[in-house]
């Protein structure tokens, strides 16, 4: 037998000594925890796998943040060490699996910080903000957390935010990621159509809540979403900068315009017009937390991309799948450059979905077919006070500039933080930075893709270059790099930071100000999140521990608990296409979107043939079949459960010719029958409910 000793746990607890464990002919020790202890996932997506080990199977994926229950330790041949966890899994099914420990953390030991709790009092965070709070104080006492209370109504906001192509996922999320609202998804053909292309679609109300609800993201990475974007020079450091972009095109050099002439640039004039909105690029995976890849490496790259031959999102490449060969600086003839603010409340009853005509791209925001997007209008730019001047950190001397020499002149210019203007950039045109509207082909330069969105005749790309080479405010033409950077940064700076969306959060979602939920500058759901997570990257342990203000909003009428992010997958058709009755006629006239249904039989009838043909071939039906009647009146469930687990129920009444039921039915669909269905004199006429009016029958 084995030696088994006990190990120290950071959690401060101790083992038990086990005997020999049934894994030990593998050369494994298992070693058992006195009680499951909860942690939380820290890699960007974590593999569960059935055994201690890279050899057993995947067994389920863990997102960033994902709690589970730490069960035991298991130590591998090779010495790495491994977690039995208990997890949810598909379905919302309990789980048990394996993962490498490195990416499972535990939550810190906090003793009870009378200031803090008065602090957090006084700010009116609510108790579900402060379970949070309080690990990432006892990790970070010099954060400072302010409570930005929006006055808003959550249901309404997420009302609002719900508006179809408002916001949109990738076509590769989840089923339960994707919105089934009228128009937003094709129950006929099972389809979610596409917004500008069909990899990107509209999202579903529970993924909106999940990226909405800030107390998911109170940890140390996803926390800097709510990081002010203002410029400090004690804390954005160059070497900071220069951790935050290593690895990508933004660690390498570049050649400048005339503008660079030892970081003074030239005065931007005039006013702002409209500033195009809306990232939509879905490289969220680029972000800083580790990716555990199939050798057990980690890995940081984002995925690949679309057809579009592009890695980026919506937006790049072509709808054949190339860099589109006919971009010009010009407007093509016939183009329509023209804007028109769309309405989009949201009236009782009724879906709205945005027009394609007010398709719209702002900083960053991309819209192909292969990658799509729907960015919506922005309200109107404030004026442009002008550009000044700076001090370079690198004086010019001829030849390339570094990026990031660029990136801390635009911060002087601007204002903001240079660690997010790089953050956008990543997101915008992804790590590699190999996208067209960048590229410098046409001698033009659109960095944070301002005014780049598709519009009658052009494409996103050509729709931006054309804005980048009009003569305006913010330095335009952009015809070099540092001017494309600089001046994008100041007309950023001016009309988002300065006008309230001071946060990644606030800039993706708009609950501040008079435009509430517009002049939103990305429709992509993940992008605040995935965009806070790349520049927490840039944050070493001891600039961690300088003093750093976090914006968090709260909400009136939130859920007591933190709203779950969605897991089912497969298809959510659970509707019908036919139900029929062998012999017997159905009222009203069968549709999918109607679920009661009745019909009447002569009393010698004892039993039917009910028939049911589902939309989707793999959805699953129950309750046909041959019925037995019970009495006078027979109810019939008819149950249809989608691939994703998700069931429709379809009711069935039937009434036997002289029988009598007084019960009123229930289900969507209308009928002028009300209540007292079938008639006193048992004639089996139909007759309307009292007073012969007209009822609306809705389940």
């Amino acid at each position: 037998m084995k030696k088994i000793w006990k190990k120290s746990l950071a959690f401060g607890l101790s083992l038990f000594m086990t005997l020999e464990s049934p894994l030990s002919f593998l050369g494994l020790t298992k070693i058992t925890f006195g009680a499951e202890q909860p942690a939380s996932v820290k890699a960007t997506s974590l593999n569960v796998r059935s055994g201690p080990g890279m050899g057993y199977s995947i067994v389920g994926k863990l997102d960033y943040g994902t709690q589970v229950m730490v069960i035991s330790e298991a130590a591998a041949s090779d010495q790495s060490v491994w977690y039995q966890i208990r997890f949810t899994g598909n379905g919302g099914a309990s789980a048990i699996g394996y993962v490498l420990s490195a990416y499972i953390t535990f939550p810190s030991v906090y003793s009870t910080d009378a200031d803090f709790e008065n602090y957090l009092n006084a700010q009116g965070f609510p108790e579900s903000y402060r379970p949070g709070l309080r690990e990432l104080h006892s990790r970070y006492p010099q954060w400072i957390f302010t409570a930005f209370d929006t006055g808003l109504d959550w249901n309404e906001v997420i009302q609002n935010e719900s508006l179809v192509g408002r916001n949109l996922v990738s076509s590769q999320r989840p089923s339960s990621w994707k919105s089934k609202a009228d128009g937003a998804y094709d129950w006929a053909s099972n389809t979610w159509p596409g917004f500008d292309g069909s990899d990107w679609v509209a999202a579903s109300e529970d993924i909106i809540r999940y990226y909405m609800d800030p107390r998911n993201f109170l940890n140390e990475t996803y926390i800097f979403q709510f990081l002010g974007q203002s410029y400090d020079p004690s804390i954005h450091t160059r070497e900071g900068l220069t951790a935050l972009v290593k690895g990508t095109f933004l660690e390498g050099a570049v050649s400048v315009g005339d503008t660079w002439k030892g970081g003074s640039t030239s005065q931007g004039t005039g006013g702002s017009g409209p500033v195009g909105e809306n990232n939509q690029n879905q490289n969220a995976g680029n972000v800083t937390p580790p990716v555990q890849t199939e050798g057990g490496g980690v890995s940081t790259s984002p995925p690949g991309g679309g057809s579009g031959g592009s890695e980026y999102g919506p937006g790049y490449g072509s709808p054949s799948g190339g860099v589109p060969s006919n971009v010009q600086v010009g407007v093509p003839p016939g183009a329509n450059i023209s804007k028109a603010e769309p309405e989009l409340s949201i009236s009782p009853n009724k879906v709205q979905r945005v027009a394609a005509t007010v398709i719209r791209v702002g900083p960053g925001e991309q819209t192909n077919p292969s990658q799509g997007s729907l960015p919506e209008e922005t309200s109107a730019g404030s004026a442009n006070p002008g550009i000044a001047s700076g001090n370079s950190n690198t004086p010019y001397t001829g030849g390339a500039v570094p990026y990031v020499d660029i990136l801390m002149e635009a911060g002087v210019q601007s204002g903001v933080n240079p660690y997010v203007l790089a953050a956008m950039i990543l997101q915008e045109q992804g790590s590699q930075g190999k996208s067209e509207s960048i590229s410098g082909a046409n001698g033009y330069y659109n960095f944070f893709n301002f005014e780049a969105y598709a519009s009658n005749g052009m494409t996103a790309v050509q729709r931006g270059l054309w804005y980048a080479s009009q003569p305006g405010d913010y330095m335009r033409p952009w015809n070099s790099v540092d001017k494309a950077i600089i001046g994008g940064a100041c007309q950023y700076g001016q009309t988002y930071v300065k006008a309230g969306q001071n946060t990644f959060y606030l800039k993706k979602f708009n609950v501040q100000g008079s435009n509430l939920y517009k002049h939103q500058y990305m429709t992509n759901i993940e992008g605040a999140a995935s965009e806070g997570a790349k520049m927490a990257g840039a944050y070493s342990q001891s600039m961690r521990q300088t003093p750093m203000q976090f914006v968090i909003p709260i909400y009136r009428n939130m859920p007591v608990e933190n709203c779950p992010k969605p897991s089912l997958d497969g298809s959510p058709n659970n509707k019908l296409s036919a139900i029929s009755i062998d012999g017997f006629s159905l009222t009203p006239a069968f549709s999918q979107d109607i679920s009661f249904y009745e019909a009447v039989v002569d009393p010698s009838v004892t039993s039917v043939m009910l028939r049911a043909t589902a939309v989707d071939s793999t959805a699953q039906i129950s309750g046909t079949g041959t019925i037995n009647l019970t009495g006078a009146v027979t109810d019939i469930k008819i149950m249809v459960t989608a691939q994703d687990g998700t069931v429709r129920e379809y009711t069935i009444r039937i009434s036997q010719k002289g029988g009598s039921s007084q019960t009123q039915g229930t289900g969507t669909g209308n009928t002028n029958n009300g209540p007292g269905y079938g008639t006193p004199d048992g004639g089996g006429g139909i007759q309307n409910g009292p007073g012969g009016s007209n009822v609306t029958i809705v389940n």
